[in-house]
């Protein structure tokens, strides 16, 4: 059974015996996510409302999309990078020296860089492709603009993003999986990796949604301090989902040698 307190505890432990060592691992990841912020908050479109009709300066969207696509793609690496540290850490396949160094580590191996990003992309694309069954939501409120076909589609809506938050939680493991089989002695695609943690997340959909909620304060306390909460936080929220992985993966198994002996 998970134990998330203990999982909690164990995290934390380890992360003040090598306070240094985390907080400049992550410190790439948490800048980018600062400066971004702080960057949003004051941009703003050069627009002006005349006779009810809004003009935007287009040149404005532009350069902000290009930042936010910029900025997105530096934070993913940085994180990436910190979060497979934290993986080697764990494992006792890497020491705690050069951090800074380390949070760089994801763009060495190109084969996993690349693997990585198909992965993010595929299980984008499959969430994607759940959220078509509010078509028929659609379709019933444009047949039916009263109450009760509204009601229904409202209903249908509901229970098309409960779905897509499940399959979410079964493909959240994906990217790990896919990590430790390149790394590992049988790599696997970027499919099967994500079929693998559909596997893998089963009975433990529930516990890691109950993982996620209890981080929510946090999340609130780094937003209401610009992110210098994040500072500890975002080592402590990551070591957390590596031992999650660590836990069920061992736990999958043990059931498939079980399997296998029978």
């Amino acid at each position: 059974m998970y134990n998330r307190k203990e999982q909690k505890q164990e995290a934390k432990a380890l992360i003040r015996g090598h306070q240094r060592f985390f907080f400049i691992l992550f410190i790439p990841f948490l800048l980018i996510e600062i400066v971004y912020s702080v960057l949003g908050n004051q941009a703003s479109f050069d627009s002006t409302v005349t006779s009810g009709t809004i003009k935007i300066n287009s040149l404005d969207v532009l350069i902000n999309s290009l930042a936010s696509v910029i900025f997105s793609i530096l934070a993913a690496i940085f994180l990436m990078g910190a979060i497979y540290t934290v993986f080697n850490v764990l494992r006792g396949k890497d020491d705690f020296q050069r951090p800074l160094r380390k949070s760089l580590s994801f763009i060495d191996n190109q084969r996993l860089f690349w693997g990585t990003v198909g992965t993010w992309i595929l299980r984008a694309i499959f969430l994607s492709l759940w959220s078509l069954l509010s078509i028929p939501g659609i379709v019933l409120v444009a047949l039916m603009p009263n109450p009760f076909g509204i009601t229904i589609a409202i209903l249908e809506f509901i229970a098309v993003f409960v779905w897509i938050v499940i399959k979410s939680f079964s493909y959240s493991q994906a990217l790990w999986i896919y990590r430790d089989g390149q790394l590992g002695d049988q790599p696997v695609g970027i499919y099967d990796a994500i079929k693998t943690s559909e596997d893998i997340m089963k009975g433990y959909k529930s516990d890691y949604f109950v993982l996620q909620l209890s981080f929510i304060g946090w999340t609130i306390l780094v937003a209401i301090t610009y992110g210098i909460v994040g500072l500890y936080f975002f080592p402590y929220y990551y070591t957390t989902q590596v031992k999650f992985y660590e836990f069920i993966k061992e736990q999958y198994n043990k059931n498939q040698t079980v399997l296998d002996a029978e």
